[in-house]
């Protein structure tokens, strides 16, 4: 085989693989989309005590906010562009949602996207990201970074700058990372996104099933398992071995079986 028939073939058979990936990714995304969909309440899913992870990356005013996430989804870039160079970049979609009326609402519903890049720097993987704007909540605006550097006459007034750092350790500073700018930003950014790629939304339906009041979808598992199991035929010698007493009109049974051997 000539070096160009094989470089062909290697090229065609690099182009099945990625469209069998690409397959594999549209299939997962229906499937998890799919059980995603079924979730009532997908704030739930935030606020689980086992997702305890997510909540070390919130400031304690951001914790009210959590129950308007309405939804949070991953798209990778590879599915739309078949861009093999770059297949690990991606996309983190938030969205939020206040059921509340716009007077009674402490945050305006939003889909954010924001998109990341997976780079090599010093011979080691990282990813950074490209700041995307989000409205905060207003009742944050003391110490929302951006307002505080707009409306600031001149360098920062030393209860500026205590609120201004203060700011920068919410989960709404996190849109603004980039990963480029180290002590001046967000911190942990990249361990949140990964989190968020890496656990949150694959396990999302795992994390709302034990976020669920005691009971609640109990029956549901019940007839799943009724439905599974196979009728027990064993000996009665089994039930002897657990403990359980025959029932009189077995031990007659018995009884006349031994006196006819």
């Amino acid at each position: 085989m000539t070096q160009q028939a094989t470089e062909k073939e290697s090229a065609h058979l690099e182009k099945s693989l990625l469209e069998l990936a690409e397959c594999e990714q549209r299939m997962d995304k229906a499937e998890r989309e799919a059980e995603i969909f079924r979730i009532k309440n997908t704030q739930s899913i935030y606020q689980d005590p086992e997702n305890e992870d997510f909540a070390e990356y919130m400031s304690v005013d951001d914790l009210q906010y959590l129950e308007t996430i309405s939804d949070v989804y991953i798209h990778h870039k590879v599915v739309d562009t078949n861009d093999t160079e770059h297949y690990k970049d991606f996309s983190i979609i938030i969205a939020f949602k206040d059921e509340a009326s716009d007077s009674n609402a402490i945050i305006e519903s939003q889909t954010i996207t924001k998109h990341f890049k997976t780079v090599i720097e010093d011979g080691e993987e990282k990813i950074t990201s490209e700041p995307v704007d989000i409205k905060w909540p207003k009742s944050l605006d003391g110490i929302n970074p951006n307002l505080i550097k707009s409306n600031a006459k001149g360098e920062l007034t030393t209860e500026e700058k205590k609120n201004y750092r203060t700011g920068m350790k919410s989960f709404f500073a996190w849109f603004g990372w980039t990963g480029t700018k180290p002590g001046k930003e967000y911190r942990n950014g990249e361990e949140l996104a990964r989190l968020i790629v890496d656990d949150i939304f694959p396990y999302a339906v795992k994390y709302y099933t034990e976020a669920l009041p005691a009971g609640e979808g109990e029956d549901d598992d019940l007839d799943d398992s009724e439905e599974g199991e196979e009728l027990d035929i064993s000996e009665d010698e089994d039930d002897e071995e657990s403990g359980k007493k025959r029932s009189p009109e077995d031990s007659s049974e018995a009884a006349n079986k031994k006196s006819k051997h």
